[in-house]
């Protein structure tokens, strides 16, 4: 039977069948007439929702009389909508309702199943890699976003180019960003799948039932017990990713009759090493909800979760390291005692716990409110070294191109015997000298107890592996009241308030075989020797001896607050759809230091200047619906936004100096969308432009003039991001689909910024020697231009685009094959390659061309296909899930996902013009886009 002919019978029954109060129907696959078990079914304006039985059946009790949506979701399906009229009478049986399936079926695919870019990815030092966007959007049956959640994620795709921090995540109504950086954690639910899977997820600016909503989309993920389908679900999985092992189960009462349901579930992957060399993963997770329907008007429920990992990092490379290993190289690793062992080391957990109260005031109106908490633990290791060799392997004195370029135009022996000897070294791979040597740092240390012993004086050890903590502790409410005043007008007024605490410090994760170390700063005890007060890192507790635990070098907290309220009207009428809202958002924050830092005495210690904004936003929407199977969509919004604090601040691991005339971005955005649906084609057409006005960004690197590291903040960012955007698929028949989706876009820098250097050795950057401060709050920073006009946003690719084959068989097998192409993909910019200082250094139009280039990276193409079928057991109770992805199938292992321009740059000059050796001695760092790799999946279902 046609779809056509099931939407006249379900119309008919619904306009002409009577009832007590009572809607009952059965959701059944269009191809196989099967139940769709666990289908979420909600009434709109009457705001209360279901979940279909292991029948299909789905049923509601007293309803009042009257027009109302019905709306049916499930995963792997496309969404089913319809207007019934509830009317008095007899009982209203709608019959059989069958869905239609999207090109991602179940037991194909998942996003854990084939997303490669996971939270091993997010969260490099060098700040190049990026959180995508689109990791939570695979719960909509839009074509295009579905394509960016699983297809375009390997390349690190953003949709349309924004940050992370421009779309919102909320878990049961609650918004979970955080307030420092403005992302979502999501290795807090690292590998929890089928806890996380139901999903709200609103395209652009669209306006959600459940917030405001921001210009990148929101997403509202559902934990309630309730919304899980009774069962258990248990499957293993075997990858060569992350990790190479995973093992998941879950098991939901659903809804009881005494009102009751419980939802738990478990994860745990494992590798001790990954596609990466030198990294392993070992990570578990548990959920845990509960609910009670107390009555018909009130129901409550709690969701408590986490998933505590530790885990091997990996780093951005160069191309001549790839020349010489391969992408797979990591330096960050070397053997002790015959073993692999790693210097880059995550420890991540963020216990959450989620409290929620749905209060049903009357048939119109509903109130949700929801408390969440959760207190974030990560940090992350690293070397350090006083007085001593950098110990990293790929060092760039430890490269042959660096005596390349320092025998150009002076040839001698010396520097070609150490080309040949460390060509020699990297080309045999001898991982004395091409991983770290972690003998040769003990053996120092060891050396320097020696010492120490001899002269009866102890000193700081020559290497320590330190540990960078950065904790957060939140507390959020978020509450909501709608009320459908009439028929065609709905009112949603929304709270949301947040306190934030950001908790950063270091401490000591291993001596090495050292005895102590000195708090002090060895970069300003080389420029400032003879003082020994600005060297200190704690004026309270001077030459304080720390070892291992013990806190040191910086210890600050952030502490934010943000309250906002909304107002939402929804007008719906039979060709016109019309939405606007407000918004106020009030934001302060406060820098509070614990340690007095010799190089700020006056501006680190305690209590720090609050600072305060008032945000005001507007957004409005309007559809037009063509008829039944078109629809044209407008949107747009402006907004101030206040600066995020971990951009606020131009040294605040040193002292409380906010970024030059700090202000409040400013936000213009809007786009056009064209949706059709037809009984064998459907789709999206977007057309989208954003301007972003007064940003703020910043980086660090070590600084090659002034011998120290330097913070580098740029305040007015002017920004524009602009591109279509579309997501096609195509029925063939009752087998076959294809889908087509693709973005061509163009995010760039639209003004030059103003530029503040702050070096953390305390020395001041306006002269050419080092000089300390002569008297308390003595401008040191360094004021000046860059250049970022016309210059690429690295958030991904910019034109991207997919073709998909899908299979799908009435017997439950399910295949696909998808070719990928990326392009229009530019390397980070280090803005000390801009500065204007720089840049009249670099005159001529060769030096500029090397200085002031942004590289763009070379597109590529990656061929993906997986395979999938389900058993049904036991007169269809229990069924087997078999599932294989494949990635990169072709090997491609040339496309770059990203990476950063170094930010050193060495000033050789000579008669006052730079040699163009100096710009390319620190050459850029790239990631690169895994070759081949699977993931393999048993599941079982009972």
């Amino acid at each position: 039977m046609s779809r056509n002919l099931w939407l006249f019978i379900m119309f008919f029954l619904s306009a002409s069948v009577f009832g007590q109060g009572t809607l009952r129907g059965i959701v059944i696959d269009l191809g196989t007439s099967d139940p769709i078990e666990g289908a979420n079914v909600s009434l709109k304006n009457k705001h209360i929702s279901v979940t279909t039985s292991s029948d299909g059946v789905f049923i509601f009790k007293n309803l009042k009389s009257g027009t109302s949506e019905l709306t049916i979701t499930a995963p792997g399906y496309q969404t089913f909508t319809e207007k019934v009229i509830i009317a008095k009478g007899g009982e209203q049986n709608l019959g059989n309702i069958a869905l239609v399936k999207s090109p991602v079926a179940p037991g194909k695919k998942t996003a854990d199943d084939v997303l490669v870019f996971d939270e091993s990815a997010l969260d490099d030092d060098d700040g190049a890699s990026t959180q995508s966007t689109s990791y939570l959007s695979g719960a909509s049956d839009d074509v295009y976003l579905n394509a960016a959640g699983y297809t375009f994620s390997p390349m690190r795709f953003n949709i349309r180019g924004y940050n992370q921090s421009d779309n919102s995540t909320y878990i049961n109504g609650i918004n979970f960003n955080d307030q420092e950086r403005g992302r979502f954690n999501y290795s807090s639910i690292g590998g929890l799948n089928d806890a996380f899977r139901n999903k709200d997820v609103i395209n652009g600016l669209e306006m959600p039932a459940f917030a405001y909503g921001s210009i990148g989309g929101a997403t509202n993920i559902n934990t309630r017990a309730s919304a899980y389908a009774a069962g258990t679900k248990a499957g293993v999985a075997y990858t060569n990713r992350s990790y190479k092992v995973r093992a998941m189960a879950t098991h939901s009462t659903g809804l009881m009759d005494n009102g009751w349901a419980f939802t738990a579930s478990a994860v745990f992957r494992w590798a001790n090493e990954g596609i990466i060399e030198g990294t392993f993963y070992n990570s578990w997770g548990y959920f845990l909800s509960a609910e009670k329907v107390l009555n018909e008007r009130h129901r409550i429920s709690l969701s408590t979760f986490g998933a505590p990992t530790k885990r091997a990092q990996s780093s951005a490379i160069t191309q001549e390291i790839v020349d010489f290993r391969s992408i797979y190289y990591n330096p960050y690793w070397g053997y002790q005692n015959g073993k692999k062992r790693n210097s880059r080391i995550v420890h991540s957990y963020d216990p959450t716990a989620v409290f929620n109260w749905d209060f049903k005031i009357d048939e119109k109106s509903n109130l949700k409110t929801g408390v969440g908490f959760h207190y974030s633990t990560y940090s992350n290791s690293a070397l350090a070294f006083y007085n001593s060799p950098d110990p990293r392997p790929d060092y760039y004195r430890n490269m042959p191109s660096f005596y390349y370029a320092s025998v150009e135009g002076f040839p001698g022996k010396e520097n070609w015997d150490m080309i040949n000897q460390l060509t020699d070294i990297w080309v045999n791979n001898n991982t004395d000298h091409t991983q770290i040597n972690w003998n040769d740092l003990y053996q120092a240390n060891y050396m320097q107890n020696e010492l120490d012993r001899q002269s009866g004086k102890k000193s700081s050890a020559r290497y320590i592996q330190e540990r960078r903590h950065n904790d957060l502790m939140e507390t959020a409410l978020n509450s909501v009241y709608t009320n459908q005043l009439k028929r065609e007008l709905r009112l949603t007024i929304g709270l949301e308030a947040k306190y934030t605490k950001g908790m950063h410090y270091k401490t000591i994760d291993d001596m090495l075989g050292g005895q102590q170390w000195i708090d002090i700063d060895q970069f300003s005890e080389r420029d400032f020797s003879d003082n020994r007060m600005i060297i200190q890192n704690d004026l309270n507790h001077p030459d304080r001896i720390v070892t291992e635990g013990d806190k040191f070098g910086y210890d600050y907290d952030m502490n934010i607050v943000k309250a906002s309220i909304f107002a939402a009207n929804e007008w719906n009428w039979r060709l016109f759809d019309l939405n606007y809202a407000l918004r106020g958002t009030f934001t302060t924050f406060q820098r509070y230091g614990n340690m007095r830092n010799g190089r700020a005495p006056e501006n680190s210690y305690g209590a720090g200047k609050s600072h305060t904004y008032l945000d005001p936003s507007l957004k409005i929407g309007t559809v037009y619906k063509i008829n039944g199977r078109n629809r044209l969509s407008i949107n747009a919004l402006a907004e101030m936004r206040a600066p995020l604090v971990y951009n606020a601040y131009v040294s605040p691991r040193i002292k409380d100096t906010p970024v030059d005339g700090l202000k409040q971005e400013k936000v213009i955005s809007y786009d056009l969308n064209y949706n059709f649906t037809f009984s064998r084609i459907r789709g999206r057409i977007t057309a989208f432009q954003t301007h972003v006005f007064d940003g703020v960004e910043t980086t660090g690197y070590y600084h090659d003039e002034f011998h120290t590291f330097i913070n580098h903040t740029l305040s007015g960012v002017d920004k524009v991001f602009r591109g279509v955007e579309a997501g096609v698929s195509v029925k063939l028949n009752n087998s076959f689909s294809v889908s087509l989706a693709g973005t061509f876009a163009d995010y760039r820098y639209t003004s030059n910024a103003n530029g503040v250097m702050s070096a953390e050795s305390g020395v001041n950057l306006n002269l050419a020697e080092p000089v300390l401060p002569t008297k308390p709050g003595e401008i040191v920073d360094l004021r000046e231009p860059v250049y970022t006009k016309d210059l690429k946003v690295n958030n991904g690719p910019q034109a991207v685009g997919s073709i998909t084959l899908d299979y799908f068989h009435p017997k439950m097998w399910f295949a696909d094959i998808t070719l990928t192409y990326f392009g229009r993909n530019y390397l980070d910019f280090s803005p000390s390659h801009f500065t204007k200082s720089n840049w009249d250094l670099y005159v001529t139009p060769e030096q500029k061309a090397v200085l002031g280039t942004q590289e763009k990276l070379k597109g590529g193409c990656m061929l993906d296909a997986s395979v999938g079928k389900v058993i049904y057991l036991n007169n269809r109770k229990q069924s087997l899930n078999f599932n294989l992805s494949l990635s990169n199938i072709l090997n491609n292992r040339d496309l770059v996902t990203g990476g950063y321009q170094q930010g050193r740059i060495s000033k050789f000059v000579d008669k006052g013009v730079a040699s163009i050796n100096s710009v390319t001695k620190y050459p850029n760092k790239y990631y690169y886009a895994w070759g081949f790799n699977m993931f393999f999946n048993v599941g079982y279902k009972f």
